[in-house]
């Protein structure tokens, strides 16, 4: 009897390691769901077994974790069940908000909210330190910088945190680094301000996603093009008011990916139509490798037919990519690089008139990243 357990035992256990590759040939829905946000984890090789046995273990239990049969399915009938009895988010990286909004509480957004993780004096002076150091490059060469800063969702739309989020302190961490940055003459575009005005008109950002949508990112490409403005008067402004708004139903954004709900969780999108033909186009990429080196975050070029309007390089994170389509309607030639790092090899090649560099707040020790040799400590060829 304890022979034929084990035995049974075995082929128990032997079947779970298969379901995932005999379901989907028996047309059972018992594979993974197309919303999870980032690939499974491969069977690895055998050959790994005696090369490297404790790596080889680790692998091949992550496998089967994420493998396992019925496992979205269960995740989410696990989320659903939370969210119908208790009203709570059964996901730590997602908080549950009020009317069906739902917030980021990873990468420190909730403790930038909360103001309760202020910038050291060490990091102010470094941040201040290195993008002088770019300024002054780029002036060297008669190019302008640009950094734009787009704020966190909770920033904004505060109104639909859960009762008791509320900052601790009364100063950001923009709050604290925007004045020094202004103090050193760097230019700054804070656009806190123009995304909380502009929800007067139209909901600036997703109920179900980190990001802004269509008519968030408009609001942010208008005041960049207000800003270049500055240096070039004559360039026309980029005018909200050109452009009407529909809402559209599309699956739930990155947020209600993260409970495995997107079908369920829906968002009514915010997306700006422009009167008339489109002035910008998608262009060739310079002959430059790109620094993101990332499939879902390749280079764009995009050109226009108005060659007396200035030329831009924008390095950026994902807020950029929905701004892309308005902000190159002012540049005769614009080239978005998904990363933060400074490339002073791709400033060379692509001659701009002006850099921006666009970082969401909850990013903002990206301005901590050190400038490469070319640039750092120089502010002259």
């Amino acid at each position: 009897m304890t022979r034929l357990f084990g035995l049974l035992q075995c082929l128990c256990f032997a079947l779970f390691l298969s379901a995932p590759l005999v379901l989907p040939r028996l047309g059972l829905p018992g594979g993974r769901l197309a919303v999870e946000n980032r690939p499974r984890a491969a069977l690895p090789a055998a050959s790994g077994l005696w090369r490297d046995p404790a790596a080889y273990s680790l692998a091949l239990a992550a496998h089967v974790r994420d493998a396992a049969p019925y496992r979205d399915h269960l995740i989410r009938a696990d989320n659903r069940l939370r969210l119908a009895l208790f009203g709570e988010s059964p996901v730590p990286g997602v908080i549950l908000g009020r009317d069906g909004w739902l917030f980021y509480n990873l990468e420190s957004a909730l403790a930038d909210y909360l103001n309760v993780a202020p910038l050291s004096e060490a990091h102010l002076a470094a941040m201040v330190r290195i993008q002088t150091e770019r300024r002054d490059w780029l002036a060297a060469r008669g190019i302008a910088y640009l950094i734009v800063f787009a704020p966190n969702k909770e920033r904004v739309y505060p109104e639909f945190l859960p009762p008791g989020l509320t900052p601790r302190q009364p100063v950001s961490r923009l709050g604290q680094l925007i004045p020094r940055l202004e103090a050193a003459g760097l230019a700054v575009l804070d656009l806190r301000q123009p995304l909380t005005a502009a929800k007067a008109v139209h909901r600036t950002y997703m109920q179900t996603d980190t990001h802004w949508n269509g008519f968030g990112a408009l609001v942010g490409a208008s005041a960049v093009v207000e800003a270049v403005r500055r240096w070039r008067p004559r360039l026309p402004a980029l005018d909200v008011a050109g452009y009407s708004a529909d809402e559209a139903d599309r699956p739930g954004g990155d947020l209600a990916e993260m409970l495995l709900l997107p079908d369920i969780w829906r968002e009514r999108d915010v997306v700006p139509h422009k009167a008339g033909a489109a002035l910008a186009r998608v262009a060739a990429p310079g002959a430059y490798p790109d620094p993101a080196d990332h499939p879902d975050r390749a280079r764009v070029a995009m050109e226009t037919d108005r060659a007396d309007w200035p030329r831009a390089v924008f390095f950026h994170d994902s807020f950029a990519r929905g701004m892309q389509p308005f902000v190159a309607e002012r540049f005769s030639r614009s080239v978005y690089l998904w990363t933060h790092a400074f490339v002073p090899e791709i400033i060379e090649a692509e001659r701009p008139d002006v850099v921006v560099l666009e970082v969401v707040e909850r990013y903002v020790f990206a301005l901590t990243l050190e400038n490469p040799p070319p640039v750092a400590g120089r502010s002259v060829p």
